[in-house]
């Protein structure tokens, strides 16, 4: 899972043409790829009935927001947050011996890597190493979004709370931040016990996602992210603290900057994923929708009056080191 970070750092770090010729190189398709194509077709609509017209030829292969008429976002098509920068266009990545696939509700794990399980599932219902999350109760949830930070408002002053974060003079722009847990399970192939082992595992991350106002509504683009003086303390973790700047490349719809990691690594399959534990955070933010002056980052923090970290108190090997 390590190294599956570490791919998704590399990557986060790349230009689109950077990106493609990786890609290129790994004989791999990514979603990326794919959502590249539709986000490139999505970017240059004129109206909003024209954005009616692509969200319905588009339906099968993306999300759209359905509770708020005036959001036209675009997601990905799956059930994670997290894992979308390596997963193949199907929905799948494959780490250790297992073969995961998101779906837009699921979570598909085929403990032992057989492709054939995965394409007919049907048929491997009740096999101890087909794991889709809704059939075990207690796996039904790897998501829980932890907080939204409106109280944060930059212009809280002005009596505004909201998720969407706008700041006075800027009518164009806004963004949202979510901090999240996403948890995973995988198994692996122990050579020396010649036995199946499984891992455990929990990330918590902060995604940002910023829009822009046109043609009446509120819709994503390409743009990009700061984030300084990290402050989070997760479970009965210490208090780490990040006084740096990070600023992301061009990005779309979001991106995430990951706070947290940790997994235990059981003899046996697992019933029930990591627990969430308690999390404050704290941070100064900014998008380019708002500028990268000193004066253009805010602060959100949770619970409200966290403080932000003004030392460089990092845990061993650095869980944010790379940044975005």
């Amino acid at each position: 899972m390590q190294a599956v970070d570490s791919v998704i750092q590399m990557l986060g770090s790349m230009n689109t043409t950077e990106i493609e010729h990786w890609e290129n190189q790994m004989g791999f398709k990514s979603a990326r790829s794919e959502f590249d194509a539709l986000f490139e077709e999505y970017d240059k609509l004129k109206s909003y009935e024209a954005f009616l017209q692509f969200k319905e030829k588009s339906k099968d292969k993306l999300k759209f927001n359905e509770n708020d008429p005036d959001d036209c976002s675009i997601s990905y098509p799956f059930n994670t947050i997290y894992f979308t920068p390596v997963l193949n266009s199907d929905g799948v990545y494959k780490v250790g011996e297992s073969i995961i696939k998101y779906t837009r509700e699921d979570q598909i794990v085929i403990a032992d890597g057989d492709v054939d399980k995965l394409n007919n599932l049907d048929n491997f219902m009740h096999d101890k190493m087909v794991i889709i999350m809704p059939k075990l109760k207690s796996l039904v949830n790897n998501f829980t979004d932890i907080h939204f930070f409106p109280e944060d408002h930059p212009r809280k002053d002005e009596g505004y709370y909201s998720v969407w974060h706008t700041k006075a003079g800027i009518s164009n722009r806004r963004i949202n931040h979510k901090l999240f847990a996403e948890q995973y399970l995988i198994s692996d192939w122990d050579y020396n016990s010649n036995s199946y082992y499984w891992i455990n595992g929990i990330k918590i991350a902060l995604n940002q996602r910023g829009q822009k106002y046109s043609w009446g509504k509120w819709r994503d683009y390409n743009t990009t992210y700061g984030i300084s003086n990290i402050k989070v303390k997760v479970g009965s973790e210490p208090v780490w603290e990040d006084n740096r700047t990070y600023t992301s490349g061009e990005v779309k719809p979001s991106i995430n900057f990951l706070l947290y990691h940790a997994w235990s690594v059981l003899p046996f399959q697992p019933d029930s994923y990591i627990s969430v534990p308690t999390v404050n955070f704290a941070a100064r933010v900014t998008f380019r929708g708002f500028g990268f002056n000193s004066n253009d980052y805010y602060t959100i923090d949770n619970p409200d009056g966290y403080g932000t970290g003004n030392n460089l108190l990092i845990p061993p090997g650095g869980w944010w080191a790379s940044g975005y």
